[in-house]
């Protein structure tokens, strides 16, 4: 169990010092208005700033001036803190399925807008489009040397030739359900990550070859989600495979940037398992391909020939619940060896391995967690990483020797950073924020010892208005965990239990997905909700990651037994309260915390009351095999922890109030979910509120309205009054 030590705290949101600047008692402080907390009036609660970009060298940075829509550029000195003007062209329109692709050197970006590329040359400000197809170009890539582009149209792969314009197609038989350097659904949900974009190609590091994934997704099932537009409506009929069933069939290729046959790496594409996460060595020789069973609690990587035929397995994990993959080995720029982030021994640590896979030494330990591999500095024999160390909700830079010596903190303020590291590993900018704390920006040098402050977001203007207080607090559940927990309450807080306050309880609660981190997050909304006798409140349970992977793994087999039992532990501590409303406890969350607030309307329906639910799973033999049996194993082999995690088991006991509401287009968690929780509800007239917000996918796009939604319902349950601006008037259309 992690032992880190939670004080309890009792903070202003905004920062202390900016609060005693004022002056102001709390009874002159003005209200926080309806329109401040729904409307987006008043004073920014934080006030916006410039923030730095790019590190353009070792000592140069981009600095980024923001005055409403227009951004003025600067190359700042970090030795110095002189600047001068930057011709960095503005931020070029593009595609929203794109980003925006940067050379190693920073001099050139591609985009993609209207589904062809457009190229900048930084430098001398020059955009030229590079295509002009009928088909839709993804994720243009530049090659290590800036001299090509690599990118996806029609599902085959292609290069361009930046100097010339000459474009070559690489492979041929892409198809609906054959995709070429194109990730199937699946594996960009659950292993490749949103942030690929689909993309599944890797340009070799001596920009000559790339290396690519193949999709074949005939043998996964047809689904068919509606579009309602029109007389008749049309089904879009994708691809998913459903917790147990058939995933796609997977091959890993590599093909010359010059074209010709594909040579394909030693893998069975119609075995049973996954294959993920390849990595060019240094040399271009040789590619580190991650393999997985099905089970998905033996992983093995396996060092290929580029060139030639055959693996053989250079390393070797298995857990007893579930292991998962290493998206960020790093490479050691001298060739002996890579570092690996493995959480075998129960806590996220990184290792040293040679380049044959055997293990050099260990570079960190304890309770605490590697939370990601920063940066490498090989000259200096130095790792730098973020960690949770000394604080499960933080996150801090830290840096220890090759040799696994000399663990230093460099960033000594508690709380969340965010940093890049110049790349001669001399300085680095931080963005740090706390639960107290409003955003900064700042610059350090490789000691971590401060240069100077770039930018504070904390706005004198706040102080004017009365403000919420934020605890951070622990609470115990009943086998021994000390829960991380925070609340929002009224400054004025009564103890006494004259008054009885509702609580809402804000969750995700998935697997090591901590809600409860020291970040400043606040908005006028949590504000308002307090001032108005309203207490929210977010717990993280066991296995949410404060814990490390011993309490992460206690939901193998078994999601949503553990969350839902220690979120009634945290309603059971609030009773005991008397100044706690136990007839009005609410609970909110969206994806996997939809599916935790129903579970909590209906397993622990003897403890929340209210709740509001956004695209919940309701079964999880409906939702997707790689996720799903991470955590479940599949169907056939867990009947009765799908049958006990499934919300339409429970649904006969939802007593309380809830509000339910869906994408019709979701293609993550399909509204089938809903669907189905909602035949069983009518069918035993049990009442609830069901909103449905056509053209949206796993994320609502009517913004407003969903969140209005809510508010309407808090008002209406919590507040006892109308959903309204200060003179009383509701919004159009609200009760």
């Amino acid at each position: 169990m992690n032992r880190t030590a939670w004080s309890k705290l009792k903070i202003p949101i905004l920062a202390l010092s900016i609060l005693l600047a004022t002056g102001l008692a709390a009874q002159e402080k003005k209200p926080v208005s309806f329109e401040m907390a729904f409307r987006g009036a008043g004073p920014d609660i934080q006030q916006r700033t410039g923030s730095w970009d790019v590190w353009l060298d070792d000592r140069h940075y981009v600095w980024i001036e923001r005055d409403g829509d227009t951004r003025a550029y600067y190359k700042v000195d970090a030795k110095t803190g002189k600047r001068q003007a930057y011709e960095r062209p503005q931020q070029p329109e593009m595609d929203r399925s794109t980003g925006l692709a940067r050379s190693d050197d920073y001099q050139q970006e591609a985009w993609v807008k209207d589904g062809d590329i457009h190229l900048l040359n930084v430098a001398s400000g020059e955009r030229r489009r590079l295509t002009f197809s009928k088909g839709v170009e993804r994720n243009p890539t530049f090659s290590p040397d800036g001299a090509m582009l690599g990118y996806t149209r029609d599902h085959n792969l292609y290069v361009m030739e930046l100097a010339t314009g000459l474009e070559r197609q690489l492979t041929g038989d892409g198809s609906d359900l054959v995709y070429n350097g194109f990730a199937s659904w699946v594996y960009y949900e659950e292993i490749l990550g949103r942030s690929s974009r689909y993309r599944a190609f890797w340009w070799s590091p001596d920009s000559q070859s790339l290396l690519y994934m193949r999709f074949d997704d005939h043998p996964v099932g047809l689904f068919s989600i509606y579009h309602e537009p029109g007389n008749y409506g049309f089904n879009e009929r994708t691809r998913y495979p459903k917790a147990g069933e058939t995933n796609p069939y997977v091959k890993m290729g590599v093909i010359s940037a010059k074209g010709g046959e594909t040579h394909w790496l030693d893998f069975d594409d119609k075995e049973d398992a996954y294959i993920a996460w390849p990595f060019w060595t240094p040399d271009s020789q040789k590619i580190h391909v991650q393999w997985m069973n099905r089970d998905q609690n033996h992983l093995i990587i396996y060092e290929c020939e580029a060139a030639g035929d055959g693996k053989r397995p250079i390393y070797e994990e298995k857990q007893d619940a579930w292991v998962e993959y290493f998206n960020d080995i790093h490479y050691l720029e001298d060739g002996s060896g890579f570092i690996l982030r493995s959480d075998k021994d129960g806590w996220r640590h990184l290792y040293l391995h040679g380049m044959d896979g055997k293990l050099v030494r260990r570079l960190t330990a304890g309770e605490w967690s590697v939370t990601s591999l920063t940066g490498v500095d090989g000259e200096r024999g130095r790792v730098y990483f973020m960690a949770n160390k000394g604080d499960s909700a933080g996150r801090k830079l830290f840096s220890v020797g090759l040799d696994g010596r000399g663990l230093a903190e460099l960033t000594k303020a508690e709380g969340s950073h965010s940093v890049r590291l110049s790349p001669g590993f001399d300085w680095f900018l931080d963005t740090h924020s706390s639960f107290a704390e409003p955003t900064k920006y700042a610059l350090y040098n490789a000691k971590g010892k401060l240069v100077r402050v770039l930018a504070d977001r904390a706005n004198p203007k706040t102080a004017e208005y009365r403000q919420a207080v934020v605890e951070r607090f622990t609470i115990p559940n009943s086998d021994g965990y000390q829960m991380p927990a925070y609340w929002v309450i009224p400054d004025d807080l009564d103890r006494s239990g004259q008054t009885r306050h509702p609580v809402i309880f804000r969750i995700y609660s998935g697997p090591n997905a901590p809600t409860v981190r020291s970040r400043y997050g606040w908005r006028w909304r949590d504000h308002y909700y307090a001032n108005n006798g309203v207490i929210t409140i977010s717990v993280d349970h066991r296995a949410s990651g404060h814990f490390g992977k011993k309490g992460v793994a206690a939901m193998h087999r078994k999601l949503g037994h553990w969350e839902v039992l220690d979120l009634i532990d945290a309603v059971k501590w609030l009773r005991e309260k008397p100044f706690i409303d136990p007839d009005r406890m609410g609970i909110v969350g969206h994806s996997y915390g939809g599916y935790m607030t129903l579970l909590a309307l209906t397993k622990g329906a003897d403890y929340f009351t209210h709740g509001v639910s956004g695209a919940p799973v309701t079964d999880w033999a409906l939702y997707d095999t790689v996720y799903t049996e991470r955590y479940m194993d599949r169907p056939q082999d867990n009947p009765e922890g799908y049958a006990q995690g499934s919300v339409l088991t429970h649904a006969d006991k939802l007593r309380g109030k809830l509000r339910l509401l869906h994408g019709t287009i979701d293609d993550n968690v399909h509204m089938q979910n809903t669907m189905q929780l909602v035949d069983i509800l009518t069918g035993k007239n049990i009442q609830f509120e069901l909103m449905l917000y056509p053209g949206s996918r796993h994320r609502i796009a009517q913004t407003r309205h969903r969140q209005d939604g809510e508010d309407i319902f808090w008002h209406r349950w919590f507040l006892d009054k109308p959903f309204g601006g200060d003179a009383g008037a509701p919004p159009t259309g609200a009760p």
